[in-house]
């Protein structure tokens, strides 16, 4: 006990000097933290989870004073949106989050499609060969056939008088396909004049008359052997001896259609 009182008597003396300091209840409560600037700043950063309310406002589908580079909630998820500098962004999703970025960069699920612009067509060539003159083209015109004339048939058909002129195509038909025919073969003279419709197997031998694959325009050169007229003459011999039956039919409707300038010498005529 008196050891006590001591202890107490120097106690006083001490805080009587001011060299012992007693805490009060104030003191040894803590402080209050004065609001910083950054807990009073409205907006979301980029790396926040989420904005405050009043940095979104909703205007129909899109969305106005949104935060760049921040996240952005599930309803404007594909949407776009407007910064408070006026900029454009878009909601779109960045690896497992959605966030605001510029307008068309690359990201999200919902990308703006791009309008597609269709190639313009590339001029074409002219679709049939003219390095085969005075020959057609074997591919635009290879040769057709009537299945009417046949080897038994062509008494009552090709060797009939007035058949050809009997089977023959109208005019207003030949005129309208050699003009397309001639702009087939790429010809620089246009004019139809300067042009023959030939039946590449003649009617006179069972050629088919309408066929385009029998039809071409041939043009009327100068020079043996390339005139629509030589290749008259081809026809009426080859035609002479499928009638006597000197020559099948089928040989000379392939003779002729393969070369008409060696028909004869190859059916030894």
């Amino acid at each position: 006990m008196r050891v006590r009182s001591l202890l107490i008597a120097l106690c006083a003396v001490l805080a009587s000097a001011g060299l012992l300091v007693v805490p009060s209840a104030a003191m040894a409560a803590p402080a209050m933290a004065a609001p910083t600037v950054a807990a009073r700043t409205v907006g979301v950063s980029a790396g926040t989870s989420s904005a405050s309310a009043g940095c979104y406002r909703q205007v129909g589908d899109h969305w106005e004073c949104v935060t760049p580079g921040a996240f952005c909630p599930a309803a404007a998820h594909g949407r776009n949106g407007t910064s408070q500098d006026g900029d454009s962004y878009r909601c779109v999703q960045d690896g497992s989050y959605w966030r605001w970025k510029p307008a068309g960069s690359s990201g999200g699920t919902t990308p703006k499609p791009k309008p597609t612009v269709k190639p313009e067509p590339k001029p074409s060539g002219p679709k049939c060969s003219r390095k085969y003159l005075p020959l057609p083209d074997p591919k635009c015109q290879p040769g057709a056939r009537n299945p009417a004339v046949t080897q038994k048939t062509i008494k009552s058909t090709i060797c009939a008088p007035g058949y050809s002129r009997k089977v023959a195509p109208p005019a207003s038909y030949v005129n309208a396909l050699r003009v397309t025919q001639i702009a087939q073969y790429g010809y620089a003279d246009r004019k139809p004049s300067h042009y023959k419709e030939d039946h590449l197997i003649p009617l006179s031998l069972g050629g088919s008359p309408k066929s385009a694959k029998n039809l071409w325009p041939q043009p009327v050169l100068a020079g043996k052997g390339k005139t629509p007229a030589a290749k008259d003459a081809v026809e009426l011999t080859l035609w002479r001896a499928v009638c006597r039956g000197e020559v099948p039919l089928a040989k000379a409707q392939q003779a002729i259609a393969k070369n008409w300038r060696t028909a004869v010498r190859r059916l030894a005529l």
